[in-house]
């Protein structure tokens, strides 16, 4: 019956480059407020986008308002009603359909729905080639195109202000793809433990809480026996790559393509930058490292980790991002393939202050080879010392950077689980101690940031 009178109705779509100065700018205003979920097609600073207009039976009877935006190279599907009596999921597909036909240019396009809507929805989405790019309780953004194109979206959305939860679904699926993706090379290569290759050392000591908590054991006769099968690589702390992702992405300008690492370290930003296409090299002190790493990234040519001391050593190239994570002072232990760590590693320092005065002549080197109008990201914690008291890293990293002429562009907080931090309050709190579930992404910026905008890729519509 509904197909029957599909046919019977005299159904016309009218494309218009913009609702103003169409002649249906009343009845848009008036339909969106009805609809109440469209309403902002009533403003005027929204009808100036395109739409398609319906006619059924020649009378206004629906729109469906989008956005072309050639700057960044995408299709946004805005705001769409239709009246309560005429409703039609065929009709409402058609009108979709129509704004795909007018996508001439093989731009990504987009759309945000509701599962509770019953047209702006998933499903009817979905039978039109839509794929879901993210989903936020009841609402879902999704993309007709390629995904790498909107991929940039779906990360700023995970991390859209300066606390990145590390724990949150979406964040664990991008990093569940990468690591598959380090799984994936360590097998080809014949690389063991491909995401903590050489990386010895730990957060906690052996028997930190998280071995503790994760640990599992059984009574054998009278003896009580410990299965520690569980146990995080030693504690061994590894770069998340889902962060590196974000970070790459975001902070690199637009066409640049060049990242350097100061004090290199385990292969995650490396892996990351040239799975993205990014040219990567590092400076690591670590033979052992460097080799892990290099073995792990022969899929990508530009990605290279040189063994060298990131305080002499001064790169030949200029670079258009600058990133490093460097070890909190004393937490844990790096060696190479003699067991030992070698001479200069930072954390095999006797002091905080030669620490400190090492690891910032490695960053003044590393600013000397930046572009002029770029970032450099440091993925940073402090540490406690013998007296119990923080080193202050966080805050000496600020200063110094500044001194340095860079701005301190963004503070963000990398939030951590808080489960083996919980286990350990029991502990410390008697103390007044309270467990670290945080660690800080500074971005400082090193240039005119007026020329952000101008130099950085326009992210479009989120």
């Amino acid at each position: 019956m509904k197909q029957g009178r599909l046919f019977e109705d005299k159904i016309e779509l009218i494309q218009v480059d913009s609702v103003i100065g169409s002649g249906y700018e009343t009845k848009v205003a008036e339909l969106a407020l009805i609809d109440k979920i469209a309403y902002r097609a009533a403003r005027k600073n929204m009808q100036k986008h395109s739409a398609v207009i319906l006619l059924i039976n020649d009378e206004f009877s629906g729109f469906f308002t989008y956005e072309v935006n050639h700057k960044v190279g995408e299709f946004c599907l805005l705001q769409s009603a239709m009246y309560p009596d005429r409703k039609d999921k065929e009709i409402y597909s058609m009108m979709i359909q129509k704004i795909i036909d007018q996508n001439v240019y093989g731009y990504h396009m987009i759309m945000t729905v509701s599962k509770k809507h019953d047209l702006e929805n998933p499903k009817v989405f979905a039978a039109m080639g839509f794929k879901v790019n993210l989903e936020k309780s009841e609402f879902v953004y999704m993309y007709y195109g390629n995904a790498e194109q909107v991929r940039v979206k779906r990360l700023c959305h995970m991390a859209m202000t300066n606390l990145w939860n590390s724990t949150s679904g979406e964040w664990l699926k991008i990093k569940r793809e990468w690591n598959s993706k380090l799984d994936a090379a360590g097998l080809k290569y014949n690389i063991p433990n491909p995401r903590f290759a050489s990386r010895e050392g730990c957060w906690q000591g052996k028997a930190g809480m998280s071995n503790v908590v994760l640990s599992k054991q059984k009574v054998e006769g009278e003896e009580i026996i410990t299965d520690k099968s569980k146990e995080l690589n030693g504690n061994a702390s590894v770069l998340d790559p889902t962060a590196c992702e974000i970070i790459v992405r975001m902070f690199m300008p637009e066409g640049g393509v060049r990242v350097y690492n100061p004090f290199g370290g385990g292969v995650q930003m490396g892996f990351v930058a040239g799975g993205c296409g990014y040219e990567y090299t590092s400076s690591e002190i670590r033979q052992n490292q460097c080799d892990a790493n290099n073995a792990l990234c022969q899929d990508f040519p530009n990605v290279k980790w040189i063994k060298s001391d990131s305080t002499k050593f001064k790169p030949k190239q200029k670079y258009d991002l600058v990133f490093s994570c460097p070890p909190y002072y004393k937490v844990e232990k790096y060696i190479d393939y003699d067991g030992n760590s070698p001479e200069g590693e930072l954390n095999s320092i006797d002091t905080y202050e030669k620490f400190r005065d090492m690891l910032f002549e490695g960053y003044k080197n590393a600013i000397e080879a930046m572009n002029d109008n770029t970032f450099f990201v440091v993925m940073t914690g402090d540490s406690r010392g013998k007296d119990q008291g923080y080193y202050g890293c966080e805050a000496e990293h600020e200063l110094f950077f500044k001194e340095q002429g860079l701005l301190i562009y963004n503070r963000i907080v990398y939030l951590e689980s808080e489960f083996t931090r919980r286990a350990t309050a029991k502990m410390t709190l008697n103390s007044r101690k309270y467990p670290k579930c945080e660690q800080k992404i500074y971005a400082f910026y090193k240039g005119d940031p007026n020329k952000i905008k101008e130099l950085y890729p326009n992210i479009g519509r989120l």
